[in-house]
């Protein structure tokens, strides 16, 4: 679901148990690469995470989402979101830099500043109704970019589908995302878990639908995610790598905190997902 990018105690723990669990693998360097199909040494433990995070998504998660479609008319819903992911673009546009992408970094800057000026602080999507693309980055992708391996998939407490290199680069995230830490200095660090909540609540109502046609079509949810994941995961990163000719990655939102999947293997049957948020195997 939406991304993930606060100062938070979820961030905090998605950092420690990457960490942990980095440290603890033995699959060898950039296993994860284009060279196996579901890198997923530890399924055991991980399917014991995923289907407790399912759990709490059923009681908790799925019925706040309902509730705040119910109680939010669209119009206000899609605002909420604009202003969500017009947050967002500074962070992006650090990327975008790091990335050596200043093609992307210009239409960023772009969008956020028509959609802060013009769209109200980013109510209004002023940049796609002008033909700017939308894209996003994250320091992961930043870090595949300059050559890091994602190392093997891993499942985490509330935050789900991840890996070593994103896990970290996420808690990184978490304390310098430009927007956290000007609320932090302005000592209004309730604002980063505002931001946080209505977030997850928000990615959660927007695909409802989808997530329960993932679950109703899948003969194995588990696998389907995994490899949704891989494959959103992949595709942003090689559009990062080679802007002029981005793959398209799938934009089904499954996890609860977080978002883009290895190729399906044999045994996988994935459901088409509808084309857009949000990560083939990451590089």
């Amino acid at each position: 679901m939406v991304s993930r990018r606060l100062f938070s105690a979820p961030s905090t723990a998605l950092m420690l148990s990457a960490l942990l669990l980095a440290s603890c693998a033995s699959a060898p360097s950039g296993a994860s690469d284009a060279g196996d199909d579901a890198n997923d040494p530890y399924e055991n433990v991980n399917r014991v995470i995923f289907d407790a995070n399912m759990t709490l998504d059923k009681y908790f998660f799925e019925p706040v989402a309902e509730g705040y479609r119910w109680v939010l008319p669209t119009p206000i819903r899609t605002g909420i979101s604009n202003v969500l992911r017009n947050l967002k673009g500074p962070l992006i546009m650090a990327n975008d830099l790091l990335e050596g992408n200043p093609e992307r970094f210009g239409q960023t800057f772009a969008r956020f500043t028509m959609n802060t000026v013009l769209g109200l602080g980013g109510i209004m999507d002023v940049g796609t109704a002008t033909k700017i693309p939308y894209h996003d980055a994250d320091f992961g992708m930043t870090l595949a970019v300059w050559g890091v391996g994602s190392g093997p998939y891993l499942v985490l407490p509330l935050l789900n589908s991840s890996n070593p290199r994103d896990g970290i680069a996420y808690g990184i995230e978490s304390y310098l995302d430009p927007v956290t830490v000007e609320l932090r200095a302005h000592d209004m660090n309730e604002g980063n878990y505002v931001r946080l909540g209505v977030g997850l609540v928000s990615e959660r109502a927007d695909h409802i639908e989808d997530i329960d046609e993932l679950k109703r079509s899948s003969l194995d949810f588990y696998a389907t995610v995994r490899s949704l994941y891989w494959q959103n995961r992949n595709a942003n990163i090689e559009a990062a790598k080679s802007p002029a000719n981005p793959a398209q990655p799938q934009s089904v939102s499954y996890d609860l905190g977080s978002t883009p999947a290895a190729s399906p293997t044999a045994s996988e049957t994935t459901p088409s997902a509808p084309a857009a948020n949000g990560a083939a195997k990451a590089n």
